[in-house]
């Protein structure tokens, strides 16, 4: 197999609360992550490998969690940080002062705003979800506290939830859930041509906002979080849709916008349900994340029904996989 291409990636950070940082820590080991001897101020310092990709991670004492290194190495380091920790926007103001290009736009302009949920956990599907939002839709969304997912529990995301598809018709929303061994399959022919999970990330992000174009929408522009390179959505729409003058716009934090933020919840929702409906059918409680739990809970599921059943339930390509059955994940640099 080819070895993926190694991309560089602007330095992400993240606010960590104190009860997390040792959390964070442990799952960086159960993905083989090197520590390094900390410096002034930090608590922990560790670095992941992937292939030729490297990424560090540095906990600092105030809370604050900074990565930098390159793809993939660095996605799978701010898939560890993304599942727990809060990210901040850079401190740094521009050079020049934001132009109306480049401010964000109004969330009660017609707009799609997408999102996805699970790509950070080993068990369960990838799930990406699109909204559309006109300026009624929006204030509505808004007097619900539709809000990012991650600032919101399990038990509360049910329920707004349940409002949001009160509050948005069918054919403005759409919800693509990714099953463990379709993504498996598309992670493994994306490597193999020099991909990462950025590429995959693209490809299920546009498929949502696909859906919902097909339904004759016409959206002032398109939202989502910073994950990648925006061409790739953007050329699939042109191909697709005929609507490549429609601006696909990514960026940090994108959750602050109401149509994101919906999408956030619906994405979450749909893979905290396959999680439970994928607990009934094996009789018991699969869990999320990449903690010991998960660790624990795959050893037990390739004792019953042996390790290539565990392709219908997890993704696979994660190191985890080799804590589970050593040998059958990435390789370990």
């Amino acid at each position: 197999m080819p070895t993926p291409q190694r991309e560089a990636r602007p330095t992400a950070t993240y606010a960590v609360a104190k009860a997390d940082q040792a959390n964070i820590l442990e799952q960086f080991r159960h993905q083989h992550a090197a520590e390094l001897p900390p410096g002034p101020y930090e608590s922990w310092r560790v670095k992941l490998s992937d292939g030729s990709s490297q990424a560090t991670a540095i906990m600092y004492r105030s809370g604050k969690l900074v990565i930098a290194g390159h793809a993939p190495a660095f996605d799978h380091a701010t898939a560890i940080a993304d599942a727990v920790a809060k990210p901040v926007a850079p401190k740094r103001p521009p050079p020049n002062p934001p132009t109306a290009a480049a401010a964000a736009p109004s969330e009660t302009e017609p707009h799609i705003g997408t999102d996805e949920a699970g790509k950070g956990d080993f068990f369960g599907p990838l799930v990406t979800a699109g909204v559309y939002v006109d300026e009624r839709a929006a204030k509505l969304l808004r007097t619900l506290s539709v809000r990012d997912s991650k600032l919101v529990s399990d038990r509360e995301l049910r329920g707004l939830a349940t409002n949001i598809r009160q509050v948005v018709e069918d054919e403005k929303r759409a919800v693509i859930i990714v099953a463990p061994k379709r993504y498996n399959e598309l992670y493994k022919q994306m490597r193999s041509e020099g991909k990462n999970l950025n590429t995959l990330l693209a490809w299920a992000h546009t498929r949502a906002i696909e859906d919902l174009i097909g339904h004759g929408l016409k959206p002032k522009f398109i939202l989502s979080d910073q994950f990648g390179d925006k061409r790739y959505i953007e050329s699939r729409l042109m191909v697709d849709t005929r609507l490549s003058g429609v601006p696909v716009l990514q960026m940090h934090r994108a959750e602050a916008d109401v149509a994101v933020a919906a999408a956030s919840i619906l994405a979450r929702d749909a893979f905290l349900r396959w999680l439970e409906q994928a607990g009934k059918t094996l009789g018991l409680t699969v869990p999320k994340g990449a903690s010991p739990k998960v660790i624990e809970t795959g050893k037990l599921l390739v004792t019953r029904l042996g390790a290539d059943a565990l392709k219908d339930y997890a993704k696979v390509s994660f190191k985890t996989m080799n804590q589970i059955v050593p040998g059958s994940g990435p390789a370990v640099a």
